[in-house]
């Protein structure tokens, strides 16, 4: 039988060791959100950390939004189509090659938020009237996102998000070259994996052939409490 401060150095060897064996994840860590992943899966939904772990992830509506409040709690979950997130895995690897990474600021929209959102903006340019259907956000293929550096540090860009400007239109047409490289960067790879640019908004982009068909997903849906 081993004595107990033997034991403690062995038991502490392996504690070091775990993140090696287990890609940096603590095994002690509770997912929070473990239940609402399952209940995701039923609506072909998957966590943004773990399905593009390339990603930073910002949900900004946990902070502010045009409504002049918070739309999510913070303990909101980053989910999106299993479709979309494979092609924006190829995009974070294009991008990687070039010295940026993306930054996911809003994916899974609840119906429940985007209406509140709609009453806040009621601009057709910005947000879907929930009246015409549903946001494509609703369904998990759309995506809002920037380019920021490899290690998350951001990078100017035409605007910042939710900015109903002129400055937020697709189509830069500012006088900073290195913005207007930027944006072609963006939106040239998310073109190529599938997605949609929109002309309102940079930042928008609209999974246009997501494999597995999509389905409408509330908050309730997934037990998710919202502000």
């Amino acid at each position: 039988m081993k004595n107990p401060p033997q034991t403690a150095a062995l038991l502490a060897c392996l504690l070091l060791a775990l993140p090696l064996v287990t890609g940096g994840a603590n095994p002690f860590l509770r997912d929070g959100n473990a239940a609402i992943h399952r209940k995701a899966k039923k609506y072909l939904l998957v966590p943004l950390a773990t399905a593009v772990p390339e990603a930073h992830v910002d949900l900004r509506y946990k902070v502010t939004s045009a409504a002049g409040k918070p739309l999510y709690r913070a303990d909101m979950p980053a989910l999106v189509h299993r479709s979309t997130a494979k092609k924006l895995r190829q995009v974070a690897k294009q991008l990687k090659e070039h010295g940026y990474a993306i930054k996911i600021w809003d994916a899974w929209r609840p119906p429940e938020a985007h209406q509140a959102l709609w009453d806040a903006v009621r601009d057709e340019r910005y947000v879907v009237p929930p009246g015409k259907g549903l946001s494509w956000h609703c369904y998990g293929i759309s995506i809002d996102l920037t380019l920021v550096r490899l290690d998350g540090t951001e990078v100017p860009m035409p605007s910042k998000f939710d900015e109903f400007t002129a400055r937020a239109a697709s189509r830069y047409v500012g006088g900073d070259p290195e913005i207007a490289r930027r944006i072609t960067l963006l939106q040239t790879a998310m073109k190529e994996a599938g997605f949609r640019v929109i002309q309102s908004e940079w930042w928008h982009f609209d999974d246009m052939n997501p494999e597995g068909g999509i389905r409408e997903v509330t908050a309730a849906d997934l037990g998710i409490a919202m502000p």
